[in-house]
């Protein structure tokens, strides 16, 4: 009995550590952005990993992870697929806006391109346009 009480213990501290370090990675995820080139910082286990791409070294741009309500993004995931086949996975909401406001304002047509990759042929340019303008707003009332 005490065998059975300490495995399970065991196996509920273990996921319980397991969802922590989770969150701590999403809040350790940045992208920064100047003239259509990107520095994206995560952390990698116990180390940080940093990629630097631009605008014209993305191959594709696929959302895994798209939940709308009242006409504002409640979640986003985002992979972006690079010339190398490297893959960059943008989790925070934020960090994906500023990826698609920059899009917007160094590569309209790429910009396009990579809104009609939405899921199940939906458009979403509407969307972006007004979660871009708030993100816009938020900057200006930051400074």
């Amino acid at each position: 009995m005490r065998i059975v009480n300490f495995i399970l213990l065991y196996f509920i501290i273990y996921f319980l550590i397991r969802k922590m370090l989770k969150n701590i990675k999403l809040k350790f995820e940045k992208l920064e952005e100047l003239e259509g080139e990107f520095i994206y910082t995560h952390l990698m286990k116990f180390s940080k990993k940093e990629v630097y791409f631009r605008l014209d070294e993305i191959k594709t741009v696929f959302f895994t992870r798209m939940i709308i309500k009242n006409d504002e993004f409640g979640k986003l995931m985002l992979f972006i697929i690079l010339e190398d086949d490297y893959a960059v996975r943008l989790q925070k909401k934020e960090n994906i806006i500023l990826f698609f406001k920059s899009c917007k304002e160094n590569n309209p047509e790429m910009y396009d391109k990579f809104l009609k990759n939405a899921p199940m042929g939906i458009n979403i340019s509407a969307i972006m346009d007004k979660e871009i303008e708030n993100y816009k707003e938020k900057q200006r009332g930051s400074k």
